[in-house]
């Protein structure tokens, strides 16, 4: 056919094949196997048998026979041929070739934590803390405990990178995980996802009352086991009206990191059956907010400046929660002089 399609498959039509897991993973079981990928991927065109066969076996002297019985393992799921008989990966050949490079499966990555600039959005204490451990990336606030994120990571992103530029490489990777995730897309296997607002109780929450729910998005895909939470200001991040506002303030949003957007923002939880939560963000007597419902969707978005009533409620709220923070960075600081004191 002059488009290219097969002849036994119409326009719109699709066919599907599968093998069993168990199979198709046993068919990358060798090492001979392995190399045979690997030299495919790295290879700017399709490679002939001979000059496969020189580039994967330690001594192209010996016989191929055994090459080409593990070539055969790996053709028609992981490996094919062009017109003039040439091997090149398929899809799947290219996602393991490129889960090989990351790492995902054969490294761990694992660093001695090391301090991050900024202060801790919850005791604005200046001792947030990057770990670095079994292929995660956590962001902890020394001083109060809390755990403002942790997100899986491949190794890949950490190779070759001091801490400041694998946090940037993290950043950016979520942000754009996020972004598909919110247009239902399952950044791991491009399956359908959806996303819920869920409650979860507080890790280590000054002020928080115990047994006090905290709102998180919760975003899981259909058709892997990929899952994700995140706090509701986090999913916002790159939200249009949000991105929109702080420019118009003179404020870009991709340098607010997602495990601290800044104490411009604030939650609060309006329902818990249905889920609502409005997320704030307050700048130079104005107020973004906007209201999430289960989805999770924005259902509602408004600005108003912090002089009017509802504004000004708004204002008041935020200085009052700031205060709060100040007060418990005083307390903390007044415990550790006793403690020193005590202890000299």
């Amino acid at each position: 056919m002059s488009d290219g399609q097969d002849a036994g498959v119409g326009a719109g039509e699709s066919t599907e094949t599968s093998v069993a897991p168990d199979d198709a993973f046993a068919a990358l079981g060798d090492e001979t196997r392995l190399r045979t990928v690997r030299e495919l991927a790295a290879a700017d065109q399709p490679l002939g048998f001979t000059d496969l066969f020189e580039r994967v076996v330690d001594d192209p002297s010996k016989p191929s026979a055994g090459f080409a019985y593990h070539l055969r393992k790996l053709n028609g799921r992981y490996v094919d041929t062009d017109d003039e008989g040439r091997y090149r990966l398929t899809f799947a050949g290219r996602q393991a070739a490129r889960a090989l490079a990351a790492g995902v499966y054969t490294e761990r990555v694992d660093r001695e934590p090391e301090g991050v600039a900024g202060d801790c959005p919850v005791c604005v204490a200046s001792s947030l803390e990057a770990q670095i451990a079994d292929n995660h990336v956590a962001v902890t606030c020394v001083d109060c405990g809390t755990e403002l994120l942790a997100l899986p990571f491949p190794p890949s992103g950490v190779r070759g990178r001091d801490t400041d530029e694998v946090l940037d490489a993290f950043d950016a990777y979520h942000r754009a995980r996020l972004r598909q995730l919110a247009d239902g897309v399952c950044p791991d296997c491009a399956g359908r996802a959806v996303g819920r607002i869920a409650f979860v109780e507080p890790t280590a929450l000054p002020g928080v009352a115990e047994g006090e729910s905290r709102p998180v998005v919760a975003g899981a895909c259909e058709e892997c086991d990929f899952s994700i939470r995140v706090p509701v200001s986090v999913a916002l991040a790159d939200h249009p009206t949000v991105v929109a506002f702080l420019a118009d303030h003179g404020v870009d949003a991709r340098e607010r990191p997602l495990w601290n957007l800044g104490p411009e923002w604030s939650e609060a939880v309006l329902s818990t059956d249905p889920p609502a939560v409005r997320v704030s963000v307050a700048l130079d007597g104005e107020v973004v907010r906007l209201l999430v419902g289960n989805g999770p969707t924005v259902v509602d978005a408004e600005r108003t400046t912090t002089g009017t009533e509802e504004g000004g409620e708004h204002e008041k709220n935020e200085k009052s929660e700031r205060s709060e923070k100040s007060e418990r960075s005083e307390k903390r600081d007044d415990d550790q002089e006793a403690t020193a004191a005590g202890s000299s």
